[in-house]
């Protein structure tokens, strides 16, 4: 494993691999949709799904040719926090791949035409989500759960500001996104550093050497508020959120325990009593996504519209249990689901290429994608109880979509 942070703070990680002759590529831009403009929100989404448009010397079509021949693909992605070009390719195509990354950072085209049909793509996503029970619920949780900060948005953005977006705007922020110190670079494949050190140079040490950091927002959720909105459809949507350890807070790894425990698959607590034995939930489960800034457990169910109040005190009393004590079993379950997911996640170069980059990204170091297991495994009940007792007695926002 190779991480070499070249002079214009771009970090380059490198893990070679034996096989059929593939390479995987995740290339990591600190900063996402929290950084978009009053107005403008979606706007960092547009830039990179733009990339993918066309440059100065390849078409939209060219650019996915040279990775599709080969047996791979290219794409973009936003999140709150972070974006992402990821691709994979046959290792003899890898100069060739290389070249056409170059051309897309350095020289976008950003066709005005292109622009206006992702405007209505994007839009057109923005629209579905609203059809979509559980997406439409979490989109009013964030105004909830993140209040007063650019997260209360999804990385899509707002229809309105969509439209608004000009192709100005996205050279604007592609120039801000442009720093080395935002660049974690990350391939894992059948080739040596070496043989890429040239072709890898060639495009990353030409960022500007610009630092970056990461913004940091807060908001403690406390008290419990819940928020009802109605809509069409056939069944409610509800959603519990507490406030939860961020990815380098001390409590992280046991939350991911307690996320097991509760809401994780047939065999956790939500899943046991609430579907099984009371037979409220067509879906029923937690999750507890990783953050830079504002960590959240959030557990959620979807049931028939006349069990929405009993649905709703089940999930809150479920989570309450924890405070009666976990068992030895509960926790060995947790912990095999979480190790077992995370390795079955690593079985591609592109999803390894992935994780190296990501715990480096998030302020975790590429070494924990080794470690992960580990930490899991050191998880104590007294470690989960204590996590459960900082955390979720304070309180919590709910929203209920119901008919």
């Amino acid at each position: 494993m190779i991480r070499n942070i070249l002079p214009n703070k771009v970090v380059v990680l490198f893990k070679q691999t034996e096989g059929e002759g593939i390479i995987a590529g995740s290339i990591f831009i600190k900063g996402g949709s929290v950084e978009d403009p009053e107005g403008k929100k979606g706007l960092t989404n547009l830039t990179l799904s733009l990339l993918l448009k066309g440059s100065r010397n390849f078409s939209a079509f060219e650019i996915n040719k040279v990775f599709e021949d080969s047996g791979g693909y290219i794409s973009t992605s936003v999140g709150e926090e972070y974006s992402t070009i990821e691709f994979a390719l046959r290792t003899e195509d890898f100069k060739k791949g290389m070249k056409v990354i170059k051309d897309m950072i350095f020289n976008p085209a950003f066709p005005d035409e292109k622009l206006q049909m992702e405007k209505k793509n994007v839009i057109a996503q923005i629209r579905a989500k609203k059809e979509e029970g559980f997406s439409y619920a979490f989109d009013q949780l964030r105004k909830e759960i993140y209040r007063g900060t650019p997260y209360e948005y999804s990385p899509l953005g707002t229809e309105e500001d969509v439209r608004s977006i000009t192709v100005d705007d996205l050279k604007k922020r592609w120039k801000e996104l442009l720093a080395g110190g935002r660049f974690v670079v990350s391939f894992v494949g059948d080739m040596s550093y070496k043989e890429a050190e040239e072709a890898v140079k060639d495009v990353f040490l030409n960022i500007k050497d610009l630092p970056y950091s990461f913004p940091e927002y807060s908001y403690e959720i406390t008290g419990r508020k819940c928020k009802t909105v109605k809509r069409e459809g056939a069944q409610s949507t509800i959603l519990v959120a507490y406030d939860a350890p961020t990815a380098t807070d001390k409590g992280y790894f046991a939350m991911k325990v307690l996320n097991g425990i509760l809401g994780s698959g047939f065999t956790s607590r939500l899943f046991q009593q609430l579907r099984e034995k009371k037979g409220l939930a067509y879906a029923v489960g937690s999750f507890f996504p990783t953050r830079i800034n504002m960590g959240r457990y959030i557990a959620y169910i979807g049931t028939a519209p006349e069990k929405t109040e009993e649905s709703l005190k089940g999930i809150i009393k479920v989570v309450k249990s924890i405070e009666k004590g976990i068992t030895e079993e509960e926790i060995k379950i947790a912990k095999e689901k979480i190790i077992g997911h995370f390795l079955l996640e690593h079985q591609t170069r592109a999803k390894q290429s992935w994780y190296l980059g990501w715990f480096e990204t998030i302020g975790l170091g590429y070494q924990m994608d080794k470690e992960y297991p580990e930490k899991i495994n050191k998880v104590n009940k007294k470690d989960v109880l204590n996590v459960w007792k900082e955390y979720i007695p304070k309180g919590y926002r709910c929203v209920v979509v119901k008919p």
